[in-house]
């Protein structure tokens, strides 16, 4: 169960209890020692941002649709029968992705499908019958109150989530709808949905009479059911059928190309705590909020702790290579009509509403409007390995941490292993004042997005 409606007041509302759409002057957070000053959140972005442009120069993807997204999130969906879908999957693909250069996956955030129906419902429905006229209008006002209360269900919801999870996407939300945590919520969702059903039926009837080119059958596409997915997972064997998304290749087949030699290329990218920020102005947000997530962690004894020495080093280096990354697309299903949305960008909406938020009206395209961004694709890595040098100060202050840690994070690139471990193969070189270490995990790793703009102001 998704909500099939999004508004600003409850993005809001998500957006605050995870505390991560901060301004560019808001402080860095995160439910493991949070970033307690101003000071400590410039650093951490600053390497966030380091990060993006090694990646746009190393890489050579464009700024102009790429995003770098934290945390942490592997690639391994299960492949699933014809008409199914892994909510893990599903939960990734449908997700809008935060108006940010770099930002936040979050799972419990609204599904593209879900700003495209509410977009549909505010363009104005064209006719010359005035008793019509009047009939649209009351049925969009009733549907209106069944989509507030299914809204306000699903923020508290939200935030049941963000309270139980922390804001770390295990489990996926809808997974969590569907077990014990989330069953009482899923419940009270179910009998709210019901009448949002019922009232979307009331007005698609109506609009069948009307003359907007296009709208009724993009309305009609978005609830033909032949364009749905079920859920794989067994535990939501209940739930209904949602709007589909493909993407080009599973992991596994994907895994095993690279593994036959066939598939991604190897790359590498690397910076310098020393080298300029890159200009968040040549990307396709135009900028970057604060990051909620330490670019710099070291594991010990289960628990992720801060690495201020990296953080602070102005001599620090770092190269991570990968033995292949890859671009996957994700399209969403044949319930989405594009063109319709680009034939609409103009208008007509309904009272109150404006293409860019023109006046005190409220924005249907753009960062703050009902529809912004579009996930197109995924940015994937298997097997990144990591060589970090740093002054003499700081190796040897983390020398101790390095040789009984249990993992490593930089930026959304996890580590596991140990320091020095013959299993894991890593070393500190003294030399060199060198930490070197390889990913030993055999899934591949989801390190950034590809994004369309929809309709953007010219």
């Amino acid at each position: 169960m998704r909500k099939i409606q999004s508004n600003t007041l409850l993005d809001a509302k998500l957006t605050s209890a995870l505390n991560i759409n901060n301004n560019a002057h808001d402080l860095a957070t995160t439910s493991e020692h949070p970033l307690t000053t101003k000071a400590a959140a410039d650093i951490n972005d600053q390497a966030w941002n380091h990060l993006y442009g090694a990646i746009i120069n190393g890489l050579g993807v464009s700024p102009k649709n790429f995003q770098l997204i934290y945390p942490f999130t592997t690639w391994d969906w299960p492949i699933a029968p014809i008409g199914y879908t892994s909510a893990a999957q599903w939960d990734f693909c449908s997700a809008v992705p935060q108006f940010s250069a770099t930002g936040q996956y979050t799972s419990a955030g609204t599904a593209f499908n879900d700003s495209y129906g509410t977009m549909l419902n505010i363009v104005s429905a064209a006719t010359t019958d005035a008793k019509l006229e009047a009939e649209i209008a009351q049925a969009r006002n009733m549907l209106q109150l069944a989509t507030n209360n299914y809204d306000m269900v699903y923020a508290q919801a939200q935030a049941a989530y963000l309270k139980e999870t922390g804001g770390t996407n295990a489990p996926v939300f809808t997974e969590w709808l569907g077990g014990f945590g989330g069953r009482s919520w899923k419940a009270q969702l179910d009998s709210a949905w019901i009448n949002v059903q019922s009232q979307q039926a009331v007005y698609n009837q109506l609009l069948s009479e009307t003359t907007t080119p296009g709208l009724k059958d993009a309305q009609a596409r978005l609830g033909n059911t032949d364009y749905y997915t079920k859920f794989q997972d067994p535990s939501l064997s209940t739930f209904p059928q949602v709007p589909s998304y493909s993407i080009a290749m599973d992991a596994t087949t994907w895994l095993n190309k690279v593994k036959a030699g066939t598939g991604g290329s190897k790359g590498s990218v690397g910076f310098e705590n020393s080298q300029s920020e890159y200009d968040y102005k040549n990307t396709w947000a135009g900028g970057s909020t604060s990051v909620g997530n330490f670019f710099w962690s070291v594991n010990i004894g289960g628990s992720w702790q801060r690495i201020d020495e990296f953080a602070s080093d102005s001599s620090l280096k770092v190269v991570v290579n990968f033995e292949a990354w890859d671009q996957i697309s994700i399209q969403a299903g044949r319930w989405y009509n594009g063109a319709f949305v680009s034939m609409i960008k103009d208008g007509p909406f309904i009272r109150g509403y404006s293409p860019h938020g023109e006046g005190d009206t409220k924005a249907v395209w753009g960062p703050n409007g009902i529809m912004s961004v579009q996930k197109v694709g995924m940015v994937v890595c298997y097997k990144p390995s990591f060589a970090i040098s740093v002054s003499e100060s700081t190796f040897k202050s983390f020398s101790e941490k390095w040789n009984i840690s249990s993992g490593l994070r930089i930026g959304p690139f996890n580590f596991s292993g140990g320091g020095g471990s013959a299993s894991s193969g890593w070393k500190a070189d003294a030399a060199s004042k060198t930490f070197i270490g390889t990913s030993t995990a055999e899934t591949a790793l989801i390190m950034g997005l590809n994004v369309n703009l929809i309709n953007p102001a010219s």
